[in-house]
């Protein structure tokens, strides 16, 4: 049903009239009034099947139609931001599905909406033929699909889809997703994430039974195809999407491709002897004969050969001389992971298998939930592509980019991002030690707050615009500066961008900053001169300011630099403003 029929005094109406006899806020109605309507029952048939209170395990609400045969899950909020479904999808996720459906230990807190659904499902268990998991909110549906945060937490759910197949036996059961708003409903079946491949040569090997690993020769035909059903979905997982395809692996890849399926030069068992193999993470793994049948498989390691098979064939496919059978000869060393008891040690197994090429910390941080999140939130706010994987821009299509609402063709950049946060917190220091920022975990969490999501991205894309124009900026510093100052300032840049994020964002101008330059990557002329005026005409007198004091102006004479990488002169040169330009110390 249309949400628009709901409105805000219906909304009060529900509330003044059940909240003495069932408790809750104001928004907690909000579902009850969907329900009547929607099903057409009194909220007192509904007041069980409806969660007040915590301890809810991310269900707001139930209902099971048994006329249409339908068991409904329910998530609603009262906004128009998709985003607040995430930490209700994450509590589902990661215990509401079993809390339903498995076998879990006794919880004799959860919520009472809880206890009568586990006795109502076991009651009609078998009129059930289709679950549906519908998230109700009053924003735009296409938002939320296209949300990297909710697609994440919403895959991990789908990954739990074992445990309601287990529940219902050999009865087949549909699991949908939907998200209904006032424009729209977008539904989503869970795929079919079960794909069979041919194996040679399998073993096991398993750690107290819990992880698993199977290791074993498949076709790369047979992982070209998964790859082409899943497409980047299948790279999720990994840190990179792939490296470039003229990158010297990847080309030489495709020459022993080449030479075996087209040149014929040398026979398809050469290849596993020069290749080292993938890593597939799957959720479940079944044998039969020379088969295995995964479920949910996503590429660990390897993009680079799944990219490159993909490119072979699509360049060669059609070669007069290319070989289908011969190709399908060609198997690569595959290792299937299996993780019964937690997401994490599947992250360790990533990092691990993906030290064959120089991995940067950064790299290793792609997955983090808060680097998802950080990618919706420019997504939402400015229709931005976030690259969180090494280059996952490059290998988006223009259709690409329109089908997830991108209107920028450039990215923001995870290093820069991290510069631009240091330079916000005057971490002046810390700008030239990101490897430090990103294996140190405070440091890591400190950069990449998780209260910036909750703050305006338009001020921090003009703060992160001004480390693009930094080098003009300082060159015309140099030349209005002083001799002395001539080679330092190059030395300065850290805390001459930090001082321009600062001067931005204490101008009175801001709100008409942020609305000429803060929702685009371009670098206009306009915001260039604007930051060359403010480096000419108040940074540096600040500089030139705090380095009269004695201690300092000794260093640079001794060409010692280093001053400018501190914090302390960062704080310096921050009193100077506040005293001349009533400057304060902000944040985004």
């Amino acid at each position: 049903m249309s949400i628009t029929q709901l409105d805000k005094k219906e909304l009060n109406k529900y509330y003044i009239e059940f909240s003495s006899k069932y408790g809750g806020m104001k928004e907690d109605y909000f579902a009850f009034l969907y329900l009547t309507k929607k099903f057409g029952k009194g909220i007192g048939l509904l007041a069980q099947q409806v969660a007040f209170g915590g301890n809810d395990y991310g269900i707001d609400g139930y209902y099971i139609d048994k006329d249409t045969r339908n068991f409904y899950l329910f998530q609603f909020k009262w906004s128009e931001n998709h985003n607040l479904f995430k930490e209700s999808l994450e509590r589902l996720t990661k215990a509401g599905l079993e809390r339903i459906f498995g076998d879990p230990y006794q919880d004799p807190g959860m919520n009472e909406l809880l206890v009568s659904l586990k006795n109502e499902l076991f009651e009609y268990k078998n009129l059930i033929d289709k679950i549906y998991i519908q998230f109700i909110f009053k924003g735009n549906v296409e938002d939320a699909e296209n949300s990297s945060g909710l697609n994440y937490l919403r895959e991990e759910l789908e990954n739990k889809k074992w445990l309601i197949d287990k529940y219902f036996g050999d009865k087949k059961v549909d699991l949908i997703f939907e998200f209904i708003s006032d424009k729209k409903t977008s539904t989503r079946t869970q795929p079919v994430e079960t794909h069979t491949l041919s194996i040679s040569s399998f073993v096991e090997h398993s750690i107290d039974n819990k992880q698993k690993m199977y290791i074993g020769f498949v076709p790369i035909y047979e992982l070209d195809r998964i790859y082409q059903t899943l497409n980047l979905k299948f790279l999720n997982r990994n840190i990179r999407a792939g490296l470039s395809d003229e990158n010297p692996p990847n080309r030489k890849i495709r020459e022993a491709l080449q030479d075996i399926a087209i040149n014929k030069g040398i026979t398809p068992d050469i290849f596993p002897f020069n290749h080292n193999g993938i890593t597939l993470a799957v959720e479940r793994i079944k044998t039969t004969n020379n088969k295995v049948e995964v479920k949910v498989p996503r590429l660990l390691n390897g993009a680079q050969t799944i990219r490159s098979v993909r490119k072979f064939l699509e360049d060669n496919s059609e070669h007069p001389e290319f070989d289908e059978s011969i190709f399908k000869e060609i198997k690569v060393l595959t290792k299937f992971v299996v993780d019964t008891v937690t997401s994490n040690f599947i992250t360790t197994v990533t990092i691990c298998n993906n030290r064959q090429n120089p991995v940067e910390p950064w790299h290793l941080r792609a997955n983090d939930k808060i680097q998802c999140d950080i990618q919706d939130k420019f997504l939402y706010d400015l229709s931005i592509y976030y690259s969180r994987q090494e280059n996952a821009f490059e290998n988006l299509t223009d259709s690409d980019l329109e089908e997830m609402g991108v209107e920028d063709h450039r990215d923001i950049e995870i290093k820069p991002l991290a510069k631009t946060f240091l330079a916000i917190q005057g971490e002046i220091d810390k700008i030239s030690r990101l490897t430090d920022v990103f294996e140190n975990q405070k440091f890591y969490e400190n950069t990449f707050r998780a209260s910036y999501l909750k703050s305006d991205f338009s001020k921090l894309l003009l703060s992160y615009k001004i480390l693009l124009l930094l080098n003009p900026v300082i060159r015309q510093m140099r030349e209005a500066g002083p001799e002395y100052l001539y080679y330092g300032l190059n030395r300065a840049r850290n805390v001459i961008a930090a001082l321009l994020i600062q001067g931005t964002l204490n101008d009175g101008k801001l709100e008409q900053l942020k609305e000429w330059y803060g929702y685009s990557l371009r670098r206009e002329a306009d915001y260039k001169e604007y930051l060359t005026k403010l480096g000419k005409n108040k940074i540096l007198p600040i500089i030139k300011e705090v380095l009269k004091e004695k201690i300092y102006r000794k260093k640079l004479d001794e060409e010692k630099y280093s001053i400018f990488r501190t914090k302390e002169f960062f704080r310096r040169c921050m009193w100077v403003s506040e005293d001349w330009y009533g400057w304060s110390k902000k944040s985004i």
